[in-house]
């Protein structure tokens, strides 16, 4: 892989971008709070780099909240997204529908659901929350009254998945939990909370940030709850159809992807039981250590990685470690050869990615996905590195930029 490391190149601070936390400020790309996705200015910056136009058809494979999606319809271009997870995939198309809303339409919903709020009594607990105590209960209740008097008040689903969108997106900062790399209870339990007032205001603000946006013209983005690592005859339809990739794929850092929406997912009842989770775990990318099962069928013997494997496995505190990194970098590979086959020739594209250490030992993932898209006929053109990080035990990490041409 030294080739590969003769590419990298390090970039100012201009390029930080690719965070999340730019999104803060952007309104509609920060209705539901998604700190593993990238920023709104650097998806901006990475169509004005390629120079995608109206006529380019972009897409993001692993679209999480719909960041891609979103920057693109506003610059009335087209885009595919493709997310695994229901929830992160139900967050990014709402979203993208929320652009076709009626503002007054909006406000009239909103009255309606205030005003069957009180008269909203009876409540069930959806069957994955039952039982257990991820919230105060008072917390809970409120928030499935609001729940309830949505369905109750608003027929259109667009207008109803927008209000669910918002009543979602406040679980985990009423609940019991909080988010520290992966969901986790918070030290002392979340107090009794005016859950309405807080809907109320998210709804109103979300109804403002709509009104302030340009929405012109108006673009139809295709959105698919699927896995790109065995993709459907769906999307099949793109194969050699793709013009430019704009992505950042789960990293290699042991977050349990799927276990950090849980709450939303059985609040809206996209799962129902424990063994929901787990079955709609073997079909992300393994990325923690609890998501070491997979469906997957693997082909290829990746032996280039047997050293680095056996490192890890000499080193590792837990035996599932060596397991999740020998699994990741197959699942990756699986995903980024249907990747290459949904690409047409001299399409580009950008992988933002992350690399990671476990017990001391350096997991190099950006040099190694290089490493894949060069089996899988994506060339490297060159690697950026954007930002430096600490992992806890104080080993300097980065993150990357990699450039592909099919």
């Amino acid at each position: 892989m030294e080739h590969l490391r003769d590419k990298m190149q390090i970039k100012d601070k201009s390029d930080f971008s690719v965070t999340y936390k730019l999104n803060r400020i952007n309104g509609i790309f920060n209705w539901y709070p998604y700190t593993e996705g990238f920023s709104k200015p650097f998806v901006d910056k990475m169509f004005e780099y390629f120079g995608v136009t109206s006529s380019n058809l972009v897409m993001d494979p692993f679209s999480g909240c719909g960041t891609t999606a979103l920057a693109g319809t506003l610059k009335g271009c087209k885009t595919i997204s493709i997310e695994v997870n229901p929830f992160m995939h139900f967050i990014g198309k709402t979203k993208i529908g929320s652009l076709n809303l009626g503002i007054n339409q909006l406000h009239a919903y909103l009255k309606k659901i205030k005003d069957t709020i009180p008269n909203t009594k009876k409540i069930s607990i959806p069957p994955f929350l039952e039982g257990k105590s991820f919230f105060q209960d008072d917390n809970l209740e409120k928030a499935l009254i609001i729940k309830e008097s949505i369905i109750k008040s608003v027929p259109e689903g667009i207008y109803r998945d927008f209000f669910l969108l918002h009543i979602s997106s406040l679980l985990v900062k009423i609940s019991n939990m909080i988010r520290a790399v992966d969901l986790r209870y918070r030290k002392i339990k979340q107090g009794s909370l005016d859950v309405f007032s807080l809907f109320f205001e998210k709804a109103e603000k979300s109804i403002q940030d709509l009104l302030a946006l340009d929405i012109s013209p108006k673009i139809d983005p295709a959105f698919y709850n699927e896995d790109i690592c065995n993709i459907s005859h769906k999307l099949k339809q793109f194969q050699r159809k793709i013009d430019f990739l704009i992505t950042s794929p789960p990293y290699l850092n042991g977050t349990n992807y799927d276990r950090n929406t849980k709450l939303e997912m059985g609040f809206l009842e996209m799962i129902k039981t424990d063994m929901d989770l787990r079955e709609l775990r073997t079909k992300m990318v393994i990325a923690g250590i609890n998501s070491t099962r997979s469906k997957n069928k693997y082909n290829l013997n990746l032996t280039f990685l047997d050293d680095l494997i056996k490192r890890v496995k000499d080193k590792a505190y837990d035996r599932r470690i060596p397991i999740m990194v020998k699994g990741y970098f197959n699942d990756m590979n699986l995903a980024l050869a249907n990747i290459a086959s949904l690409m047409k020739n001299n399409g580009r594209g950008v992988i933002v990615i992350g690399d990671s250490q476990f017990a001391g030992v350096h997991i190099e993932t950006d040099l190694i996905l290089a490493k894949l898209c060069e089996l899988n006929g994506l060339q490297v053109e060159n690697i950026d590195i954007v930002r430096e990080r600490k992992s806890k035990n104080g080993m300097k990490l980065r993150e990357s930029l990699i450039f592909v041409r099919k």
